[in-house]
């Protein structure tokens, strides 16, 4: 029913399970190694992306960054507290008194993920970031963000 506009919603692990793969456990680290995250299956409402929540609040962006390297072409969505996204078609919109971060791991042209051990550091090249504050919009097929 979600595909033919029926609304769903969900706050915290609620907004986590969103996608088709989601963050079960993890540390929040500000030195992201793989072993930093856990991911799982998610309900498949939100294909191509990533969620985690109480993202500034907790400094999860290395969790979110650990997430993004074991699944390449995806988009990370980091919700604040009392944060929402309002999702029409390949759009979305930011409610509430904080931001949502969108990292944009797709743009990447390297990272060490098949050289590393579990605890050692991630590499990276070449990520986009986007802090995104109340009614500022998203579309997350062409990745642009809008005011």
């Amino acid at each position: 029913r979600h595909s033919q506009g029926a609304v769903i919603g969900g706050t915290s692990a609620g907004a986590a399970m969103m996608p088709d793969q989601m963050i079960v456990g993890g540390a929040s680290v500000s030195n992201p190694t793989v072993d930093a995250v856990e991911l799982g299956p998610g309900m498949g409402f939100m294909p191509g992306i990533v969620v985690d929540q109480h993202f500034s609040q907790r400094g999860r962006l290395g969790r979110l960054l650990a997430a993004l390297v074991q699944e390449p072409a995806v988009l990370g969505l980091g919700i604040d507290e009392d944060t929402g996204i309002i999702v029409r078609g390949d759009e979305f919109e930011v409610v509430g008194s904080g931001s949502v971060t969108v990292v944009d791991e797709t743009t990447a042209t390297h990272n060490n993920l098949e050289e590393l051990l579990k605890d050692e550091p991630i590499a990276l090249w070449n990520v986009k970031l986007h802090i995104l504050p109340q009614s500022y919009r998203f579309n997350w097929k062409t990745h642009e963000p809008m005011t």
